[in-house]
């Protein structure tokens, strides 16, 4: 019998799956460098967009003054990029988030951090759809194209999530499912996870905007969800978009925090 994860356990472990999934697949684009610093995560990619460039948190009981903290992560992009994200914690980052509202950085949104206990019945595709695991070149490209495309909607330049899955090499690994569905031989919708301690975070979920509001993206994080499940996943979680939160409590997923998202000039 296992050993059931406290709440506070289990936030962490969120947590570090969280940067793990922003460490890894921003080194999926070429040129990307990530720094470890005094518990916090820089990631400067390639790409001249804030939501690509970003300091994370890791601690867990900071002792660094919000000023400080704020001076110190503006030092590290100043001779880099001239914006970026600053991606911080409802449940261990306060004064850090009250510091950054006080001083007027652009907060983009404070996302639910949500967690899903136990694996949860499918229900059935629509007549004419299917569902294949990633596992090659073209299918890759078809989970980037639908990705990119669909987080257009959030903001992001469809570019941008276009250079995260150019090399297959690197996207395709055994601890990251890729899920995409197709109607016939046309992409639809698509869901990634990335399996790290002990637990599976959700990611990329995006469905094409003709085909939405048929279930199709509900039906593919289910399953993605539940392949995790099998691959020794003990939770699985996700942070929603506005988009995606009634979907994932739908499903079963429950809030555990909010994740704020700030932009900052290093100026």
């Amino acid at each position: 019998m296992k050993r059931q994860l406290s709440e506070s356990e289990l936030l962490m472990l969120a947590d570090l799956n969280r940067v793990e999934f922003w460490v890894d697949s921003s080194k999926w684009i070429p040129g990307t460098e990530v720094v470890y610093s005094h518990d916090t995560v820089f990631i400067d990619t390639a790409i001249e967009f804030p939501a690509s460039n970003l300091a994370l948190t890791m601690t867990i009981e900071s002792q660094e003054s919000p000023v400080d903290f704020l001076a110190r992560v503006k030092d590290f992009f100043v001779t880099r990029k001239p914006n970026f994200s600053i991606l911080l914690r409802g449940h261990a980052d306060q004064p850090y988030i009250q510091y950054c509202k006080e001083n007027k950085l652009l907060l983009t949104g404070e996302v639910p951090g949500m967690v899903l206990d136990e694996p949860v019945k499918l229900g059935k595709l629509p007549a004419g759809a299917s569902l294949r695991w990633v596992n090659d070149e073209k299918c890759l490209r078809d989970f980037g194209h639908i990705a990119s495309e669909a987080f257009t909607d959030l903001g992001f330049p469809q570019q941008m999530g276009e250079r995260f899955f150019l090399d297959a090499s690197k996207v395709l690994n055994p601890y990251c499912i890729l899920a995409v569905i197709y109607l016939g031989e046309e992409p639809a919708s698509v869901t990634m996870a990335m399996l790290s301690h002990g637990i599976a975070g959700i990611y990329w979920v995006a469905t094409a905007r003709e085909l939405r509001g048929r279930g199709l993206g509900e039906y593919c994080t289910r399953q993605v969800g539940n392949a995790a499940f099998e691959l020794g996943a003990r939770k699985v979680i996700l942070q929603a978009s506005k988009f995606g939160e009634p979907v994932y409590r739908k499903i079963g997923y429950r809030e555990i925090t909010r994740y704020p998202w700030f932009i900052c000039s290093s100026k």
